[in-house]
């Protein structure tokens, strides 16, 4: 009999979940997309490199990055629930596995995401290259 309420309880947090997701997706939508919404971040990873590309676009996430022999570099802007996730991933045959993740408001000004992003990286890359010498 328990089994039963234990199953009601999950069936219900899953509808609710989807409900959320549905909720969140049409809200990013209306906003003109992930591609309007955050337009300065992504014009901004973009722009690093001219064969930079799109990857992947959702409608609450957008992979930006480049592939290559040699490895990849991937970021992934991804909107849930009043906050904009952030990661960078890098896949490469010289220097490894390397990832980091951000979270920001999804209203905070992108041009101090950008900053902290950057900055972020700056020190990151700074360390990894000293282990290299």
């Amino acid at each position: 009999m328990w089994w039963i309420i234990v199953i009601g309880i999950v069936v219900i947090m899953l509808i609710r979940f989807a409900n959320d997701s549905n909720k969140q997706a049409n809200a990013v939508i209306k906003q003109g997309g992930m591609k309007v919404k955050y337009k300065t971040l992504i014009n901004c990873l973009l722009s690093q490199d001219p064969n930079a590309k799109i990857i992947q676009e959702t409608n609450t996430l957008i992979s930006i990055g480049l592939l290559g022999i040699s490895g990849s570099t991937i970021f992934i802007v991804n909107q849930a629930y009043g906050e904009v996730h952030i990661q960078w991933k890098v896949d490469s045959n010289v220097f490894g596995k390397h990832q980091m993740e951000w979270y920001f408001n999804e209203f905070l000004d992108q041009t101090k995401m950008i900053e902290k992003i950057t900055n972020d990286l700056t020190v990151y890359q700074t360390n990894m290259v000293q282990k290299f010498k």
